[in-house]
């Protein structure tokens, strides 16, 4: 893993090191899974994607439910607009349903994270823990069947295009 490539891409794409700060952050708590730190990487082996899903949780029916904070989503400036941040949420939606969450949060794009079927949380009764716009204060929920499976995720055999050569976890 190279963790200062994936600082680099968030510096890039960001314009404070407020994102890249977060991330190093999460790393050093309970909420972080590596297996959902995603990387997309180009042929020349440069880091043009990175994704992190990690565990936070809701309070539903005096129960506290575990469920995943997209943040951040971030692509090298000169590669936007190349599917390469589709391809992150994609595989970010399939790691997370093989590892068994029920849903994901994200506060962002509602135009870009609804093509994925995220909706605005407050249509579930799902409050914010700060001020945003309800407009981009978005859930993804799975079927119940879907919360089975194992941690692992496989993504060699799938076909990127655009140079991305593959997507791969951040530790690996």
């Amino acid at each position: 893993m190279d963790r200062a490539s994936i600082r680099a891409l968030l510096e890039d794409a960001f314009p404070s090191p407020l994102e890249a700060n977060l991330v190093e952050k999460l790393r050093e708590t309970e909420a972080y899974l590596p297996e959902l730190a995603l990387v997309a990487e180009l042929e020349s082996g440069e880091v043009a994607g990175f994704l992190l899903l990690t565990k936070a949780s809701i309070a539903q029916e005096n129960q506290n439910q575990e469920i995943l904070v997209l943040a951040p989503l971030a692509v090298l400036t000169s590669k936007k607009h190349q599917g390469i941040g589709s391809k992150l949420v994609e595989a970010g939606i399939t790691s997370a349903r093989k590892a068994g969450f029920p849903g994901i949060s994200v506060l962002g794009h509602a135009a870009f994270y609804s093509r994925f079927g995220f909706q605005k949380a407050k249509t579930y009764g799902i409050e914010a823990p700060f001020p945003v716009d309800e407009e981009h204060w978005m859930v993804l929920g799975f079927p119940a069947k879907s919360r089975r499976g194992s941690r692992e995720i496989d993504l060699s055999s799938a076909i990127f295009g655009d140079g991305v050569k593959r997507l791969r976890h951040e530790a690996d």
